[in-house]
């Protein structure tokens, strides 16, 4: 089994004890020796709040909240333009408006759990995220630029979304030309 150098990343022969960086991989040769095939694989040493997986209940929670954020936000927005309609409309009317504006960013948090899944599937080595983290997360940001979307103006917005896909158009290649050594070993 190839071994990855720490330093470099590059992937060696598990015959070599040294990589090109120069980096000493014989602790790691040593540890992959000593090692029992048939012992439980330990974490490794560093923050496990991080790298647990999160729960159903800690998920429907954070999507609990996204949704009482985004009503009281429409309640408040509604009560500032609307202020003279019945407080009853103006709770149903932000209830409905919350609730489909968390129905779409849980729509854009599907789709990076179906991302997330595809890149599992694709790459089991270093690339391991959460897939309920991911959506999470996915489905906070997605509710906040819906929000500030309804608060801002049309043409604003279209600059935003062109400004927004230009940085994603300039970030996508760059994190993958860095993390697949597209241009060779720096």
């Amino acid at each position: 089994m190839p071994i990855e150098c720490p330093r470099c990343l590059q992937m060696n022969a598990d015959s070599s004890l040294s990589c090109d960086c120069g980096h000493d991989l014989t602790t790691i040769v040593r540890r992959r020796l000593t090692q029992r095939p048939d012992a439980p694989k330990t974490r490794p040493v560093g923050n496990h709040a991080l790298e647990k997986p999160l729960t159903y209940w800690q998920f429907s929670i954070g999507v609990a909240i996204v949704g009482l954020l985004l009503m009281t936000g429409e309640g408040l927005r509604l009560k500032l333009d609307l202020g003279s309609r019945a407080t009853s409309r103006l709770i149903v009317d932000s209830m409905l408006i919350g609730l489909t504006d968390l129905a779409g960013a849980l729509a854009v948090g599907a789709l990076a759990w179906m991302i997330v899944w595809v890149a599992l599937s694709y790459d089991e080595g270093r690339f391991r995220p959460c897939p309920k983290r991911t959506t999470l997360g996915a489905t906070i940001s997605a509710a906040l630029l819906i929000f500030l979307g309804r608060l801002t103006p049309p043409d604003v917005i279209g600059h935003y979304f062109v400004q927004g896909l230009l940085f994603l158009a300039v970030g996508i290649p760059a994190y993958l030309a860095g993390s697949r050594h597209w241009l060779g070993k720096w």
